[in-house]
């Protein structure tokens, strides 16, 4: 049997838009007669440690460890504790044996496991890369001194050339990594994907989202749902929202929790936008009722954001049946592949007016609304499905483990 350890710097206990990933990556691999050892931190207690897909799974084990929870602000505090944590899963998985390949998932410090891989064991590593570090920081603006910036660039350089394959999660994805040094025969697109086994379009009269903030079915909401971070554009929704409030049906939900909620909760007020609606996050389980409460979806990235980051939820409103309106750069893949394909619609993000302008085009056609959603499921089974991605990886270590 075929050994993996998979090192993860987050765990289940804590809500991630990867836990979904990971785990039903795991379920798979493991249906395909791969032994798993898991390593991953314990923080915020807020689900079980392991998803109940995982539990009694005979060739699955798991390695927690505990980890302090470090405001978002104390941005040296967080990183250095996240070091140590490497350090900390160097000493347990070290002492794992017979382990043939190893999955590595990506965070700011994710090259201190792969250099410790490196200079300690001989076993093939396949990086997968979520969230590009440090660009989606520099894109945002979080992160704005050039030599820090410069030195993490650096870093994830040495993480890219220790890695024998590296995943990305969109076509724009794979041409920043090249960017940054790394080899392009080395990098394999392989994108977010929704579990088709459960993701599925839920009826108003049985949606337990809809029922329990009694939604009225004769509004027509906007809606947002995930994390409302620095790489989203909540400004945009402020703009829209502003221009589309003499239209008393149009509703926008933001669904979730972030770093940038408090702004935006607090400049919607100022700004006196009563058809915005916050809401908290939902646990994973109401994913499905949560994405069919909409009439459609928006999705508004930051400049440069694409190519670091891709939204994960598009796979997700496409198995719910959803159009989706898209905020991201004009440049990129993510933003043809729906205007070329007639999934949603994609609109610059320097043009709010083209944002509100598709809003209303979609609020007034039905007909077009309604094809979008259906022309995106089908798009979605064949593209951001779980059974077509994870087979993917199923592959990937097959060969690194044959080579």
């Amino acid at each position: 049997m075929k050994k993996i350890l998979f090192i993860c710097t987050e765990g289940f206990d804590t809500p991630g838009p990867s836990n979904h990933l990971i785990g039903t990556l795991i379920e798979d691999l493991l249906e395909n007669g791969f032994h798993i050892t898991l390593v991953q931190s314990r923080r915020q207690k807020i689900n079980e440690d392991i998803p109940d897909n995982l539990i009694g799974k005979s060739n699955f084990e798991a390695i927690t460890l505990d980890r302090r929870v470090i405001e978002k602000s104390s941005f040296i505090k967080r990183y250095m504790e996240e070091v140590i944590y490497h350090f900390r899963a160097f000493k347990q998985w070290r002492k794992v044996r017979d382990i043939d390949a190893v999955f590595v998932q990506s965070c700011p410090t994710v090259m201190f496991s792969i250099i410790l891989l490196k200079l300690f064991t001989k076993y093939p590593i396949l990086y997968s890369i979520q969230d590009m570090w440090p660009g989606s920081a520099v894109n945002s603006g979080v992160l704005t001194n050039k030599f820090i910036a410069n030195f993490f660039y650096a870093l994830q350089k040495i993480a890219y050339s220790f890695s024998d394959i590296l995943t990305v999660i969109s076509e724009d994805m794979k041409r920043k990594v090249i960017e940054q040094g790394a080899k392009e025969e080395r990098i394999y697109p392989i994108v977010n994907w929704f579990d088709d086994r459960s993701v599925h379009e839920v009826n108003w009269s049985e949606n337990r989202f809809v029922n329990k903030y009694n939604l009225t079915k004769n509004k027509f909401y906007i809606q947002y749902a995930g994390t409302m971070g620095y790489v989203f554009d909540y400004k945009m929704v402020l703009n829209v929202a502003e221009k589309l409030s003499d239209y008393r049906d149009i509703e926008f939900h933001m669904i979730g929790q972030g770093s940038q909620k408090e702004s935006f909760i607090k400049e919607a007020k100022e700004r006196g936008l009563d058809n915005i609606v916050f809401f908290p996050l939902e646990p994973q389980h109401m994913v499905s009722d949560v994405y069919s409460a909409c009439s459609i979806s928006l999705i508004p990235l930051k400049r440069g954001i694409i190519g670091n980051s891709v939204p994960s939820k598009a796979g997700l409103l496409m198995a719910c049946n959803r159009a989706i309106v898209n905020s991201v750069d004009e440049n990129s893949d993510y933003y043809q592949i729906f205007n070329e394909n007639e999934i949603g619609i994609s609109v610059s993000n320097n043009d709010s007016d083209g944002v509100a302008e598709a809003i209303v085009h979609l609020f007034e056609d039905k007909d077009k609304r309604e094809k979008y959603a259906c022309n995106g499921k089908e798009f979605g089974q064949a593209y951001y499905s779980r059974s077509v991605n994870t087979e993917k990886f199923v592959k990937l270590f097959n060969k690194i483990i044959a080579k």
